[in-house]
């Protein structure tokens, strides 16, 4: 059987039925431009038009219906694990989630999410809550919580997840700080001293310190942040550098009068992920909230330019 991106397989499923664009996007619940995202990404991967127009309609091709029987056992798992969401009109629907989100997450997903989501779902309401130290996990074990959204390396087996996207890291310094006239390397960037932000964004500064570590070498950390937001504008006005997500760093720059400049060496991508609890697998309401927000997180990952590798888990997994 041949490798497909399982985010892909609901999408495959419902054009090839359909046999329509949007009417495949509204069997989803997601916009007509999404889908037609989802078919190109689909033609690429298979290296076949799949669905050919005829007249009115869209055709597949011998390839299409060969693949669509080749898939049928996980399209009928994933049809038996999403049942229950046949009735559900997002249109209609009258229903609040608490989601835990960092201000990182907040600032590069929810402008764009907010606008389509109450197009959609105008009655759905969304209380987004910053994370406690402690992470999401007791919070969506005792159900205190929908949705965590986030970097979790080892998630328990009774939490359920869907890979989002992937951050790179860069590093920001202030328009005019002295490095800028010098070579940017790690020597250079080990010269000054250094700010920190905890949470996802000091998932960067802990490969970072590693990867130092492996050369005998270390940063100077002369101050901590609890907020990424608020990491632009401090450095505006010290010689400290920061190592940021990019999206971030790359929308902050302009407004806080600071540089963006690579990561001075190799490090690991920070994988986002939107994890729930087992309880909701099979709940029609919180199964569609999850797609959309998976359907986001392409679009934002197309805007971005951060990656989806294949081999995520589907929004049903």
């Amino acid at each position: 059987m041949q490798s497909v991106d399982l985010h892909l397989l609901p999408h495959f499923d419902a054009l090839i039925s359909q046999r329509s664009v949007s009417k495949a996007a509204a069997q989803l619940g997601i916009t007509q431009p999404a889908m037609s995202s989802a078919l190109s990404r689909l033609r690429h991967l298979f290296g076949d038009p799949l669905l050919i127009r005829h007249g009115n309609t869209l055709q597949p091709t011998e390839r299409a219906m060969h693949l669509h029987r080749e898939f049928k056992p996980l399209l009928e798992a994933w049809r038996s694990e999403t049942v229950a969401g046949t009735d559900f009109d997002p249109a209609d629907a009258h229903k609040s989630y608490q989601i835990y989100a960092s201000d990182y997450i907040q600032f590069i997903a929810l402008p764009g999410l907010v606008a389509r989501l109450r197009a959609v779902a105008p009655h759905i309401r969304l209380r987004i809550l910053p994370p406690t130290p402690h992470g999401g996990q007791d919070m969506l074990t005792q159900n205190h919580i929908e949705l965590y959204i986030g970097h979790y390396p080892n998630p328990p087996d009774s939490l359920r997840a869907s890979f989002l996207f992937e951050e790179s890291a860069c590093c920001l310094v202030r328009a005019g700080h002295p490095l800028l006239a010098r070579p940017w390397n790690v020597d250079t960037f080990l010269d000054y001293e250094h700010m920190d932000a905890v949470g996802h964004a000091g998932y960067f500064n802990i490969q970072l310190d590693a990867a130092l570590t492996e050369q005998g070498r270390r940063r100077r950390v002369a101050m901590m942040l609890s907020s990424y937001l608020a990491v632009p504008f401090v450095l505006r006005d010290s010689d400290l550098i920061a190592t940021l997500p990019a999206s971030m760093a790359g929308a902050l720059a302009p407004l806080s009068g600071t540089v963006v400049l690579p990561a001075p060496l190799p490090l690991p991508r920070l994988r986002i992920s939107m994890f729930w609890h087992e309880r909701h697998q099979t709940d029609a309401a919180h199964a569609w909230l999850r797609r959309f927000i998976l359907q986001e997180a392409e679009a934002l990952a197309d805007a971005h330019g951060t990656p989806r590798p294949r081999g995520g888990a589907a929004p049903g997994a």
